[in-house]
């Protein structure tokens, strides 16, 4: 017998898997804000009124029209077209009970436990029109997918709650799931049907397109609602950011000169101490305007980068001397343990010591005094490892996934004087080079950053284009600097 060679299958699996892994990352909606999440809660209670209220008068049309055409059948000569009356009394008890639960389901609306399970609310209105008939006919020995309900309510639930896409299938699934799992479990049949695989299958493929089509409807729409939320809470966040910043030293210059004014002497003398104060400020709000002008170029045109060969512990120790007054000052120990024989980089020296130095003041920014932050790299076949990791108070999950935003700032820093962009431009900074950045980290153990950048020898030889939002001047790379791995 022939062994069937396992490993050959090996690699499209793996890779089929880390495919539909991207797409799920891509669609779930774990990373959404808290103002996001209670904007969406009271979303979904609003719309579900409207859902429950036309979900009510449509079943009493359905009723009225039912009662309308079992009155002209039962009229007709036609003795094998009329309904009998016992069939009447089920089909009337099937709509109170959807009507009563519909209504069970307007009064929990109107109640504290509407804001508390919306979700379990959701599936309560959806499954009393397409859930609770089933279970009823299934009481009494039949089969009744109520195709008709389905059609409805499945689009309906779309158009009018076109928010969390996996509530909606959570409830087709189940209704229609009800439909093929019980059914043969139970041993039912319906005898109008000649051809039971053929009508099952049929209803199969009919519903599972209207189910898509609905699903994708919903993600599309939630996605583009979620993004230009996030869009005006960040521009919100931003303006708040810029009047508390720019302000502070616009107001300390205003205080000092409005002093000097209350003297009454024509020609008045200022201490040498209150000018440099007074350049401080100034320089600040110069930082602060440059950067955010920086910040909003770099997205538009691309960083510039300027690149050169440069030995990466020659460019960490200069950044380490230029920040010993801060380090000074904030009683911090920096241990630098960069090798010196590491390969080559062909990169923006002033751009990269950029990034050493906003991880360096950022860890002290975010820390007590007494911090111990070490320096390190690493050289692998084609990208140099670098981290700056220390031993301060460390972030939680949520901050790490959203540190490297354009304005966030988080809540524990000590003294925030900054825009929040100074994480951000070093990630432009590093994708542009080639490389990618991160953060580990957790409450209580410190923080450890860590990036890439390419080694000189694989940048030269690697062929395989990349688009990315940068560009070179001057430099002895050509665009293969921006080829990258993928």
């Amino acid at each position: 017998m022939r062994t069937i060679p396992i490993m050959r299958y090996k690699m499209p699996l793996n890779r089929f898997a880390k495919t539909v892994s991207s797409v799920l990352a891509r669609v779930q909606q774990a990373g959404n804000s808290a103002e996001y999440q209670a904007w969406r809660c009271r979303f979904m209670l609003n719309r579900l009124h409207w859902f429950v209220w036309i979900a009510i008068i449509a079943c009493l049309t359905f009723l009225i029209l039912g009662l309308c055409i079992t009155s002209v059948l039962n009229a007709s000569d036609n003795p094998n077209e009329a309904v009998s009356q016992e069939e009447n009394l089920i089909d009337l008890m099937i709509y109170i009970t959807i009507e009563l639960s519909l209504l069970l389901c307007l009064i929990l609306l109107k109640s504290p436990w509407a804001s508390r399970y919306p979700k379990r609310l959701f599936l309560c209105c959806s499954w009393s029109i397409t859930l609770l008939p089933q279970i009823q006919a299934t009481l009494q020995g039949k089969v009744d997918p109520v195709l008709i309900a389905w059609t409805i309510v499945f689009p309906a639930q779309a158009t009018l709650i076109p928010v969390n896409w996996q509530l909606h299938l959570v409830s087709q699934v189940t209704t229609i799931g009800y439909y093929f799992c019980v059914k043969p479990l139970l041993g039912l049949s319906n005898p109008e049907v000649e051809n039971p695989v053929l009508h099952n299958i049929i209803i199969f493929v009919f519903y599972f397109w209207i189910c898509l089509i609905c699903d994708l409807g919903v993600c599309l729409y939630e996605r583009l609602h979620r993004s230009e939320f996030e869009s005006k809470r960040q521009s919100q966040v931003f303006l708040h950011g810029v009047s508390h910043d720019l302000r502070n030293p616009v107001i300390g210059t205003l205080m000092v000169l409005n002093n000097l004014l209350q003297k009454p002497d024509a020609t008045i003398a200022i201490p040498r101490s209150i000018l440099e104060r007074m350049v401080q400020g100034s320089d600040h709000q110069l930082q602060l305007i440059n950067s955010l002008l920086e910040a909003h170029a770099n997205d538009v045109q691309g960083i510039v980068l300027h690149t050169e060969l440069i030995q990466l512990s020659g460019l960490v120790s200069s950044s380490v001397a230029d920040l010993e007054p801060i380090l000074e000052q904030n009683q911090a120990m920096l241990k630098n343990l960069v090798p010196e024989d590491l390969p080559l980089v062909a990169a923006d020296s002033t751009q990269l010591w950029r990034v050493f130095s906003n991880l360096i003041t950022n860890a002290i920014k975010h820390n007590p005094s007494g911090l111990m932050i070490t320096l390190s790299a690493t050289a692998g076949s084609k990208m140099i490892r670098c981290s700056i990791e220390d031993n301060g108070v460390g972030m939680s999950e949520e901050q790490c996934k959203r540190l490297f935003e354009l304005y966030f700032r988080s809540s524990h820093i000590r003294n925030s004087l900054g825009l929040g962009l100074g994480l951000y431009l070093c990630r432009q900074i590093i994708h542009a080079h080639g490389g990618e950045i991160g953060v580990i980290s957790f409450l209580g153990t410190g923080t450890k950053f860590w990036f890439t950048i390419p080694i000189k020898s694989y940048i030269t030889t690697n062929t395989t284009p990349r688009s990315l939002n940068a560009r070179t001047e001057d430099g002895p790379l050509t665009s293969s600097w921006f080829w990258s791995r993928l």
